[in-house]
């Protein structure tokens, strides 16, 4: 019988597992059979640990916040007040050059900020508004490369879900990241609106929309229909900045707001609408919790093996600031593009987080600098979630849709690096 080493063993396993990745398996199964094996390879770790560090690390009852907010945007779907919204974003920005173009921006914000649902806000929005865009005669691809790109303003923007689960994850104030990601996510918003308008100008995208023109009145109108949407807001960023409620508190109050007006509107009249839309966020929250633990768990075990004080060590030796920024970047842009979101902020933030704290920057203006370029890795292939999500919804391929995205991809670089190099920037954090 031939013995293995530990250490050949566990160089196996992760040739077995990178494999698997490449294959296609889902990445919490691929990291949860690698860091059982590393377990079950390490004589100071025994296989128990991963239970109990399992059950310490999803004890956090801020967590709970997760599937309400998810709750809170498929009970706007289910009542179908995200038409109402739509038509407030258009009154907002929708005489601008590329009308639907910028409608879509704008109702991606709008929306991500009652539902915190980076995914969510692509699907729903690109439903909406793709058909719209096509009518318009925007190119297919671009209107979908619009839509991708809009979704992840949802991402930096309160009440982001990746904020939450940074902020449990790392022990950083959830309603301090929440007030210090409004400026990146203005900032981002803009950004859009003038790629969009510009791009719309220069191919006569939109131009046969009629909404050309600004009214305060129809603004306020559209407000006014669109109060449960907009109602949401203020109960979640207002509940959770005058310390009303936390998190989870002010994302409970939303549901049960949600649902006692659309029952009073007349916009849900059958139980199965609200069994529906919570099945839906139980799912969510079932795929999102198997990712956090087997992500901590890789994390606990990379620091064992002494990978993250290396990799820290050898960034900080570039010397230079701008050399450690430009390092720090080309990691965070390589990671996001290949993991997912929960995956990448528990795996890349520990091996960069020495290196921020010696630039000088502060726990939370650091969560949201990394949080941008874990939104940028939505519309980065060869992962792009975004980008898969409107290519499944408008049967477009997905290469099509990436090669439309690259201008909005250029924009949120340049604000990215804008808030990295001059954190000064976001005089909210």
């Amino acid at each position: 019988m031939i013995e293995l080493s530990p250490e050949l063993a566990l160089l196996l396993l992760t040739l077995l597992c990178a494999a698997l990745f490449v294959l296609g398996v889902q990445i919490f199964l691929v990291f949860g059979l690698w860091a059982v094996g590393f377990h079950a390879l390490s004589p100071g770790f025994p296989v128990s640990n991963v239970s109990v560090l399992a059950f310490s690390e999803l004890e956090s009852f801020t967590y709970v916040a997760i599937p309400l907010f998810v709750l809170v945007g498929d009970l706007i779907n289910r009542a179908r007040i995200s038409e109402e919204i739509i038509e407030f974003s258009r009154a907002c920005i929708g005489w601008l050059p590329g009308s639907t173009g910028n409608t879509s921006i704008g109702c991606s914000a709008v929306f991500s900020a009652i539902t915190g649902s980076n995914a969510a806000t692509t699907a729903s929005v690109g439903k909406a508004l793709h058909p719209v865009m096509d009518r318009e005669g925007y190119d297919d691809s671009y209107a979908a490369a619009t839509i991708a790109s809009g979704g992840i303003v949802g991402t930096v923007l309160p009440p982001s879900v990746l904020l939450i689960v940074y902020g449990v994850m790392y022990g950083v104030s959830v309603p301090d990241m929440f007030i210090a990601g409004i400026v990146p996510g203005i900032a981002i918003l803009i950004g859009l609106v003038v790629v969009n308008t510009a791009l719309s100008q220069r191919h006569d995208y939109g131009m046969d929309s009629s909404e050309f023109e600004f009214q305060a009145r129809r603004v306020l109108k559209t407000a006014w229909e669109a109060k449960v949407g907009l109602g949401t807001i203020v109960i979640l960023l207002g509940g959770i900045y005058v310390g009303l409620f936390t998190p989870s508190e002010a994302a409970a109050v939303a549901v049960f707001y949600i649902l006692l007006s659309a029952v009073a509107l007349g916009k849900i009249t059958r139980l199965e609408q609200v069994v529906s839309a919570t099945f839906t966020s139980l799912l969510l929250i079932g795929v999102i919790l198997p990712i956090v633990v087997v992500a901590v768990a890789i994390q606990q075990n990379l620091s064992y093996l002494g990978i993250q004080d290396a990799v820290s060590e050898a960034i900080l030796s570039l010397g230079e600031p701008w050399l450690i920024i430009l390092a720090m970047m080309v990691i965070m842009l390589a990671t996001g593009s290949v993991l997912a979101s929960v995956p990448n902020i528990a795996l890349t933030v520990p091996l960069l987080t020495p290196a921020a704290m010696e630039l000088g920057l502060d726990p939370v203006t650091w969560a949201i600098i990394f949080i941008i370029s874990d939104a940028i890795g939505f519309i980065t292939p060869p992962y792009g979630l975004n980008l898969y999500i409107i290519s499944g919804i408008t049967d477009i391929d997905y290469m099509e849709v990436t090669y439309e995205a690259l201008p909005y991809l250029a924009m949120l670089i340049g604000v990215w690096s804008l808030f990295f190099i001059f954190p000064e920037l976001n005089v909210l954090a």
